[in-house]
């Protein structure tokens, strides 16, 4: 599960994100805690919003929580939205950005974790029936399926995925975000540092490259070969 925090005050983000994973650890799961120390901050590092959940302070600097929250509805209406504040005057604007919940400091862990498990369920329910991702290109969000992804490479300071029409997508996300949106994780192999291979697309290996369907060839670095190599196996033996 990944989760931001957008909290102004470093003390409650960290007690919270504690809390959550605490609730991570009990119901066995992996959880990815990001804070962001303004609403600026949050909207200037993600093009596209790829969490689980994000919880929004209101009573920050310059923009406030419910200003954040609805330039994520401008281009996210689904994105599940939760307030922790001490001020109770914006309910009725919680309501109006469809938030979730409207959490009142101090937050308990209880509260937090029956929010949490009501996510938990829903996204092992979608995730039976999912094969996509979405993604932010060029101010706008796109819907990519997994099984088209050849591989997923670093191009500076972005993020290209590369997709069997031969066409390609680029974002502007660090490779591990992109890699956490991946619902098929088992598929995706990092063969190099910049790379991340679709398994299925895969026809030889060697110690220095990773030769793709398409024709492309692909780097190996040495220390990614021995789990490229397995998992290659251990899929054309499925």
């Amino acid at each position: 599960m990944r989760i931001a925090y957008c909290e102004d005050e470093p003390a409650q983000a960290a007690l919270v994100r504690a809390m959550i994973l605490q609730w991570a650890e009990s119901r066995r799961i992996t959880a990815e805690v990001i804070l962001y120390e303004s609403a600026e901050e949050f909207l200037f590092k993600n093009e596209v919003f790829a969490y689980d959940i994000v919880f929004l302070d209101i009573a920050m600097r310059q923009m406030n929580g419910v200003e954040l929250a609805r330039a994520i509805r401008q281009k996210d209406k689904n994105l599940p939205i939760a307030f922790l504040t001490a001020d109770r005057t914006f309910a009725i604007e919680g309501y109006e950005v469809h938030a979730v919940r409207y959490l009142l400091k101090p937050v308990t862990a209880e509260k937090l974790g029956s929010l949490l498990d009501e996510l938990l369920e829903t996204a092992e329910a979608d995730a039976q029936d999912t094969d996509c991702i979405m993604v932010g290109e060029k101010g706008a969000v796109r819907k990519i399926s997994e099984s088209s992804i050849c591989y997923i490479e670093v191009l500076g300071h972005y993020t290209q995925l590369h997709l069997q029409d031969s066409s390609a997508v680029r974002v502007k996300e660090s490779l591990a975000s992109v890699a956490a949106m991946l619902h098929q994780k088992e598929l995706f192999v990092k063969c190099h540092r910049s790379f991340v291979v679709n398994l299925r697309y895969v026809e030889k290996i060697s110690r220095a490259a990773c030769a793709l369907s398409d024709g492309t060839v692909l780097p190996v670095s040495r220390n990614s070969y021995q789990e490229l190599n397995e998992r290659f196996i251990q899929y054309y033996r499925e």
